[in-house]
């Protein structure tokens, strides 16, 4: 029967939900033969349509078990970028306000990583829950994180496998279809996207990501869950860092208190998944709460709760045992002007690159100055932390050549390009 699947779509011909579900299954039963990886790569060439994306979606939320909480959830995704842990901020401040809010996260296949990557750089931080653990920790937090494992959307993870080694990553079906299946097996009913584009992510246009956008749209509509979707360019970091432990410090000095564009973000996106779903609320109060929240020291205690609850003992964070580089090294302004350009995905390949050969947490660099800002000679504009001298020697230079400088003003670029509700 796969094989008559799969000459229907070479024929150009729109296939049905039962034959995604046939193809899932024998997907499922079968692995990645030849057969498996055939069907998907029909798909890419012979395109699909929204309602296909649907029905693949479907079947793949349904390959594994769907998590079942009777209040309403919250739900938040990414689709890549460098250096951007809000996150990890936005988490407890929707958990802080009373809401629930599970965050489902996928392997990364950007430069870096993923929320579920940031959490783990925090040692005994546990993502693969059981569903008496997570209804436990929703009652008691608001608030769960959980990794793609073999019992959520398990078939999730063979098109991952499937998509990489056949360069099928930047297909906006399978982008979409991979987001809400795991969205759609959480139990969300409000979901926020973050659609990045740019060199350093997945969608490499704004009109790439708008047509996610409106794939995203049709399938949570589709589904009954309410959506809203931020479109964000990466030509920056969010915060300083990029490297799993160094984002994850970044997101906590947040929660602790520092003005920073993590806390922006975390702020807008938070409002605008409240306010979407309580109509009564207005923006002004909403955020008003949060600054609140945030300052009072509430949403910290809620981050740490959260850990408390996923196996981390609070004195890991306390005693400040997340980041902790072997070297670290700052390379300053050699002349004075104004950031115009920092390739985001040249640094998020050299920390992928360095992290691939060590297997360190540690590894990481600070961006310690945004597009628009003026440095003078001998301003600290980056930090490397490293693990050998080798290391130091072999990429400085690299490191230092994605910083641009130019005597004209440039103007500050804003990230958030579109809220599409």
């Amino acid at each position: 029967m796969i094989d008559e699947i799969i000459d229907r779509k070479t024929h150009w011909r729109a296939l049905s939900q039962a034959d995604y579900y046939e193809s899932i299954d024998y997907l499922m039963k079968n692995g990645l033969n030849s057969k498996s990886i055939k069907f998907f790569l029909s798909l890419d060439t012979f395109s699909m349509t929204k309602k296909e994306t649907l029905f693949l979606t479907n079947a793949m939320r349904d390959s594994g078990r769907i998590i079942k909480y009777n209040q309403f959830i919250f739900e938040k995704h990414s689709t890549g970028g460098v250096g951007d842990p809000s996150s990890l901020v936005l988490i407890p401040i929707i958990a802080g306000l009373g809401y629930k809010i599970i965050k489902t996260t996928g392997k990364s296949m950007v430069y870096t990583n993923g929320s579920a990557d940031r959490f783990k750089s925090i040692p005994n931080f546990r993502t693969a829950l059981t569903d008496e653990e997570i209804k436990h920790e929703l009652d008691e937090t608001n608030a769960c994180v959980l990794s793609h494992n073999d019992d959520v959307c398990p078939a999730d993870k063979l098109v991952y496998q499937i998509r990489e080694k056949y360069n099928l990553n930047f297909n906006l079906n399978f982008i979409a279809s991979s987001i809400a299946c795991k969205k759609l097996a959480s139990g969300a009913k409000m979901v926020l996207v973050d659609i990045k584009y740019g060199d350093a992510a997945l969608v490499p246009s704004f009109h790439k990501a708008k047509k996610l956008a409106s794939i995203l749209r049709y399938i949570f509509k589709a589904s009954k869950v309410k959506c809203v979707i931020a479109i964000t360019e990466t030509n920056q970091t969010i915060g300083q860092g990029i490297g799993n432990a160094i984002e994850t410090m970044d997101a906590i000095e947040v929660l602790q208190g520092k003005r920073s564009l993590i806390r922006d973000i975390a702020t807008l996106y938070a409002t605008e998944m409240i306010t979407s779903v309580n109509k009564r609320v207005r923006r002004s109060d909403t955020i008003e709460m949060i600054n609140s929240l945030i300052d009072n020291g509430e949403a910290y205690k809620k981050f740490l709760q959260i850990l408390s609850f996923q196996g981390v003992d609070e004195k890991v964070i306390k005693q400040n045992k997340i980041f902790s580089p072997a070297h670290f090294a700052d390379f300053n302004a050699i002349k004075s002007g104004y950031v115009c350009l920092i390739d985001t995905a040249a640094l998020g390949e050299i920390v992928s690159e360095i992290c691939k050969n060590n297997h360190d947490n540690n590894i990481g660099i600070s961006v310690n100055a945004k597009i628009g800002d003026f440095v003078n000679v001998g301003d600290n504009i980056v930090t490397f932390y490293y693990k050998t001298i080798e290391d130091l020697d072999t990429y400085k230079q690299k490191i230092l050549d994605c910083i641009h400088l130019i005597d004209e003003k440039v103007e500050r670029t804003k990230i958030v390009k579109r809220i599409i509700r």
